[in-house]
This record gives C-alpha cells, structure tokens and sequence, in this order.
C-alpha cells in the first residue's frame, strides 16, 4: 500500500532505531496510532507487531489499547509473547474484553498525586491547546465527558515518561502509525509531542515500512 504521509521520524534507518534501543536499560518500545486504520493495512500491522516482538526478544511493548493501530500491534506481540506486552490505560474498565490476558495493564488512577500533576504540566506543554481542560480535570476530578478526555491525554502522556513506582520504565522509541490526513492530530499527535519533549525518537510508517517485508 502506498504511503503519502511525510516522515515525522527521528530514526529513518533501521540502523538507527537498532542503535536507539541501546540507549535505556530497559528496552520500552510504544507501539500505536491512529484508530482509522484501513481494513488492508490491519494485518499488516498485526505482521510488524509479531515481527518486532520476534527480533528484539528482550523488549517491552506498550500501547493504549485503542481499537485500530493499538490493537493491531498488539495483536501482533501477543502472538509471540504476551506477556512482554503492557497496556497503559485511562481507567479499568477500558476495552477490558480486548486486552489480552496475560499482558499487563496499568491503570491511570495508580499514579500518585506527585505524578499526577507531572503528567499535567507536561500534557499542557506538549498540547497548549488541551491545557484548560488538563486543569479542569485536576480542579473537579469526577466522571464526565471532559474528564474522561483528559484521563486519555494523561494515559498517553504516561505511556510515555513511565512511572518508576510502578515499576513503569520510561518509553525508549515509539513506532506509531499515524492517519495520513492528519498525522499530529488527536491522541496520537499529543502522544508524539510529548516523545519529542521528552527526547524519545519516533518512528512513523513513512520510515519503518522500509525496514521490513511488510507491504503496508
């Protein structure tokens, strides 16, 4: 499948992201995007999922647990070792039926309120835009609409910096699959803003469907 959307990568060569996985102790590799994932293009995510899993027998895998690229990576993982799959998530509850049992879950309510308000500030730092909300969330906790957004915000901003309390290393390198139209848009863009705030190099499908033999 063609691929129109620029790079938006830090690692463009194999080489590079090979490299960049020696950098942490723990090798912690997000993988995720868009929920807008062609039907062609989902098993070919579930095949750079199962791929990656298969190189680097080593690595941590986390994502979000969205429907669409988060589950098609981690279909792929879970195939060859779910338990080297964490899924970091907003509340409990979500897509509990999804998640497959053996990985892990991380739950956003398990941050402390020091880390709380980490993940605030760098959230409102990352997406100016989402800081009013980010606010409101932390001024009247509760659950409606505006507070459920934000707790996606804060999750992914979590999937990122990791919290070592919770035994939550930090993310190493994100391989994401972005929508071509709107490759900075939504939960993923924030998710990358926040890898680039935080010097974690990022990997899009411009760049990494060159590394493998995985036509999507």
């Amino acid at each position: 499948m063609k691929v129109s959307v620029p790079s938006l990568s830090e690692c463009r060569s194999l080489t590079e992201f090979e490299s960049t996985l020696k950098t942490t102790r723990q090798t912690v590799v997000l993988v995720e995007g868009t929920r807008q994932v062609p039907d062609v293009a989902f098993p070919r995510l579930v095949a750079l999922g199962e791929w990656l899993a298969r190189r680097y027998p080593a690595a941590i895998f986390r994502t979000g647990n969205a429907s669409g690229a988060d589950e098609a990576f981690a279909e792929g993982v879970a195939g060859v070792d779910a338990r080297r799959l964490e899924y970091v998530i907003p509340y409990a509850t979500m897509r509990q039926r999804h998640a497959h049992p053996s990985a892990r879950r991380i739950c956003l309510d398990a941050v402390d309120a020091a880390m709380l308000q980490r993940l605030a500030a760098v959230t409102s730092e990352a997406s100016p835009q989402y800081a009013r909300i980010v606010n409101y969330f932390l001024q009247k906790p509760g659950q409606n609409r505006t507070v459920q957004q934000t707790a996606y915000l804060l999750r992914d901003t979590l999937k990122v910096l990791g919290d070592p309390p919770l035994d939550l290393a930090p993310a190493t390198v994100g391989i994401f699959y972005v929508n071509e139209a709107d490759p900075l848009g939504g939960g993923t863009g924030h998710t990358i803003r926040v890898c680039r705030a935080a010097h974690v190099p990022v990997v899009t499908q411009a760049d990494w469907l060159t590394w493998i033999n995985v036509d999507c």
